[in-house]
This record gives C-alpha cells, structure tokens and sequence, in this order.
C-alpha cells in the first residue's frame, strides 16, 4: 500500500513523540531535521511502515535507545496476561469458541501506539465490541473452512498484549500445526520474540523471527527461512494494519484480521473508520 498525503502528519507525529520522549531537548531538534530530510528523499510508492522503520533506526543511532517502548508493551502483556484466564473462560462458554477467539483476537488489535495514546486503549470495552459486532469485513467463514483441513498455519503477529488475546485464537486453530512469526527488532510496541515468550505463546506453538525490522511484514526484509515458511504454509493469518500495509504477495492467499484505525487504510479497504475486519487478499 502506498504512502498517501495523509500519511505525513501521522509519521511527522510519532516522530515529534520520540524525540520528546526519549532525547534530551539539544537533541530533539536535529533528530526532527533529519527525518524530514529522510521524509524529502522517501518514495512514497512504498508503504508508511517503511518509513517508520528508518525513524526508529535514526532514535537507535542517535540515543542508543533499540526499545522505547519496552516498558509499556510489558505493561500491556501483563495487563492482557491477567484478562486471559476469564476471557478464555468466556470463549469457552460461547456456541461457537473458534468464532468467539477469533473475534477476540481482531478486538486486541486496538493495542497500537503507532495510533492511540497507551493511556487511552480500552481493551475490555473493544472485545465487548468485537464480540457483539457485524463486521464490516467478514470472511470468517471462509476462513474457518480452511482452517479445517490446513496441516500448517502461519501466523503473522502484530503488537505485544495483542499477542496474549492471539493466544486464545492460535489454542483454538490447535497451536500444533501453527507457527507464529513476529518482529526481528523492537519497533513501536510491535511484538518481538521476546515479548512472545512473556506472552507464553512459545509454551503453545512454535515462535520464529520474521527478519523484518519495520512495523509489518515486508517480504523483502524477511528472512529466507520466513519467506519459506510464508509459500509452504497452508493458511497464512496476518494480524494488523501493518502487515496489511506492507504484505504484498500476488498469488498468496493471506486473510487479514485486524481493526481500521487510521482513515487511509479504512479507505483503502472501503469500510468505515473502527471496523472490525477479516479480509482476504490474494
């Protein structure tokens, strides 16, 4: 997906979010001047998370600084680890628990601090949503079919405590057959392998790096072993905005589950700001 003009104040704000965060001010303004040099040079024919990859490399250079958000997204792992034992309850005791964990897990996309302020995510009332919604995208029984007779799945996980509520959806695929990929490198509060294993989700499936460093799945940045695992698998499920953003891959059936949070890519997939969607693309 390419970067479009409403792109620029959102990426120009995480950026300005950075330096105020984690720079000492004699720092700030030059961290600023060079992302808007980097922003002169970007093409924008490639996707916004292409662009964020290289304001976090820039922080990491500048302050030395790899995981800005390492506290928080340890928050909100611990805080997701604490709902999990009632919601898998919950999933437990609806007609159909596949249906209900899957739901879950797109309500845990909500936990994005590329777009909401941490302070700010109401993780209880969107699952309550998610739970209760028609969305506006569902392929769920499509994919549910192909769940049924696939030997392998690959996973592709977006932000640490979202990764708790996938859980519950991945013990319900039967975590044996899948295998779930994350981030090479903290970016954002993108979920690391190390976020996975606080998640316990290396106790239910196998967990592997994608060898991407920006926030999505670029194949081009993936690892062979990724990209491999990528054309074997029987069913592909790709968590968030980011991946959607940046996974192209003609041919290659992924089903995408996630919420639409900014305007552009609500557009993008022609529903209404705050969906809930699972879609396919081929």
């Amino acid at each position: 997906m390419r970067t479009r003009l409403e792109c620029i104040p959102c990426l120009m704000r995480q950026a300005a979010g950075l330096a105020g965060e984690n720079l000492p001010e004699r720092m700030q303004e030059p961290f600023i001047r060079r992302v808007l040099e980097d922003l002169v040079r970007f093409d924008f024919a490639g996707p916004p998370p292409m662009f964020t990859r290289g304001i976090y490399r820039l922080l990491k250079d500048m302050d030395g600084n790899d995981d800005p958000f390492e506290a928080q997204k340890a928050l909100f792992n611990r805080q997701a680890l604490m709902l999990y034992p009632g919601l898998k309850q919950l999933v437990e005791s609806r007609p159909d628990p596949l249906e209900a964990a899957l739901r879950i897990a797109v309500a845990g996309n909500v936990i994005d601090f590329g777009i909401h302020d941490p302070s700010g995510i109401a993780i209880e009332q969107t699952i309550a949503n998610a739970l209760n919604s028609t969305f506006a995208v569902n392929r769920i029984p499509e994919l549910v079919e192909e769940l049924e007779s696939a030997q392998s799945v690959l996973y592709l996980a977006d932000n640490a405590g979202e990764i708790v509520l996938d859980r519950l959806f991945i013990e319900r695929i039967g975590p044996g057959r899948v295998t779930c990929a994350l981030r090479s490198a903290p970016v954002i509060n993108d979920a690391t392998v190390a976020d996975a294993i606080q998640a316990g989700l290396d106790k239910i499936c196998r967990v592997v790096p994608s060898g991407s460093d920006a926030p999505g799945t670029p194949l081009e940045l993936c690892s062979e072993e990724f990209r491999g695992l990528f054309r074997s698998a029987d069913v592909v499920i790709s968590k968030g905005q980011g991946n959607f953003e940046t996974l192209d891959a003609p041919g290659r059936g992924v089903f995408h589950l996630m919420m639409a949070k900014c305007p552009v890519v609500a557009r993008e997939v022609g529903v209404p700001l705050g969906s809930f969607i699972v879609a396919k693309k081929c």
